[in-house]
């Protein structure tokens, strides 16, 4: 008996082994978010919750749906379509198409947050293998996932997985938030990952047809766990650096959103002193891939050392009155709305003022208090643009707010303000430079870093 005592045991011994090693395997599988499962009154629940939201907390949806009737039409069509229980990634996949209809950089039916991403990532969430750019209405790759360069650089995507380039752009566009088309091919080229895995799910390959150097070539990939380079964390020298030729200076200020606010006007103090150091005749400022943040930022940061007469960043104001902002004797939900008459002093007498010629370089990634900042500038002639139009509007919305839906999870942005620009027109354009990049007398050494 002892020997089929033994074998027994070895055998319960091994069956031990391989559930644990199966539930090890379970544990450690990728994670995939939005796949957990809503009931057709939690879906609903969850669109109400958004949707009575978004008007407590937006002082005028007009100011950037145009079809305000359409909008909502939709809406009710979406929740019409919800008749079985779904997952909060199909929710999601209806609610998107709302965002191009609600056209605002800041007003997003979004899914997680960056960290999340990063998070998800971390456990094994995989993506579309390549990063990519939209370039005349096409998808071309850019890099390998989280690399800098790839065989298929500047290869034209055909289609994936059966499906046309276009089919899959025009789809993720109309899933893409921004102003303008221009702003969301920008977003949708700094979030395709993301997109691209919310919009079409989880796939574990890719079968893409290819066009490079004239040829189609077919590849099958497999999805790759990689932090896609928008998703990485910057460090100080890639968001703000300088650079000089001769008398020209280049400083890059790639956000207005840094959470060390003294090391950025420690950093900016002595860029200042260093440029009048190197006797600096014309200082260019870029911010063509800044997406904004606090204005505090550059009017301390870097009007303090160039405005030369009072100004104000904004003309008019209209803001929803929410709980924690509000100011004695002000109701919540009303429209305050109103004039800046707050002029802020120049500061002439700094020891590292700087008096030489300034330009502000922007283009379609200038959003935000970026745009605010642009306005600026503009409107009291602190430096001449150059560049592209931004993919925003000049009229901004701002003071965003964060909303996590109950049952999916789902995390929705509004602003509560609109802020019209120093000069008072309520321009819903998007500011124009007054220079191109081949006009504005860059010196050639500068454009290599452009």
């Amino acid at each position: 008996m002892r020997p089929l005592i033994s074998g027994l045991r070895l055998i319960f011994a091994s069956i031990v082994m391989l559930i644990f090693a199966t539930n090890a395997a379970a544990s450690g599988a990728s994670v995939k978010p939005f796949q957990h499962h809503l009931s057709v009154a939690q879906a609903l629940e969850d669109i109400d919750q958004w949707f009575n939201w978004l008007h407590q907390t937006h002082p005028d949806l007009s100011h950037s749906v145009k079809n305000v009737d359409e909008f909502y039409d939709t809406v009710a069509q979406i929740k019409a379509s919800i008749n079985a229980p779904l997952n909060a990634m199909q929710l999601w996949q209806k609610m998107a198409p709302l965002n191009s209809m609600l056209a605002d950089g800041h007003l997003k039916v979004g899914h997680g947050s960056s960290s999340q991403w990063r998070q998800w990532i971390s456990e094994g969430v995989a993506f579309f293998p390549f990063e990519v750019k939209i370039l005349d209405g096409h998808m071309i790759v850019n890099c390998d996932l989280a690399e800098q360069n790839s065989q298929y650089k500047g290869a034209k995507i055909v289609s994936v997985n059966g499906k046309s380039a276009t089919v899959i752009l025009n789809k993720l566009l109309t899933n893409t938030h921004g102003d303008t088309l221009a702003f969301r091919e920008n977003v949708l080229q700094s979030q395709f990952n993301r997109l691209f895995y919310m919009t079409f799910g989880s796939q574990e390959t890719f079968s893409i047809e290819l066009e490079h150097n004239n040829k189609i070539h077919n590849i099958t990939v497999k999805a790759k766990s990689a932090i896609p380079s928008s998703l990485a964390q910057q460090s100080f020298a890639d968001a703000f650096n300088i650079s000089y030729s001769n008398t020209t200076a280049l400083l890059t200020v790639n956000t207005f959103a840094w959470d060390d606010f003294k090391q950025f006007l420690t950093y900016m103090d002595n860029t200042f002193s260093a440029i009048k150091d190197n006797k600096v005749n014309h200082l260019i400022i870029d911010i063509r891939n800044n997406g904004g943040g606090n204005d505090d930022m550059w009017m301390a940061g870097i009007l303090r050392y160039i405005a030369d007469k009072p100004y104000r960043h904004f003309s008019t104001y209209r803001s929803k009155i929410l709980l924690k902002y509000r100011d004695p004797g002000q109701i919540v939900g009303d429209i305050e709305q109103g004039e800046n008459t707050r002029l802020i002093q120049p500061e002439p007498e700094l020891s590292n003022f700087y008096h030489g010629k300034t330009s502000l370089l922007i283009g379609t990634g200038t959003y935000s208090s970026a745009i605010v900042f642009a306005n600026t500038v503009q409107g009291y002639d602190f430096a001449k643009l150059i560049g592209s139009p931004t993919g925003g509007r000049s009229t901004q919305s701002g003071g965003i707010q964060f909303m996590t839906l109950n049952h999916s999870q789902l995390q929705m942005i509004s602003p509560r303000f609109l802020l019209t620009r120093p000069s008072g027109i309520a321009q819903m354009t998007p500011v124009q430079p007054e220079l191109t990049l081949s006009h504005a007398g860059i010196p050639a050494s500068l454009k290599n870093n452009l």
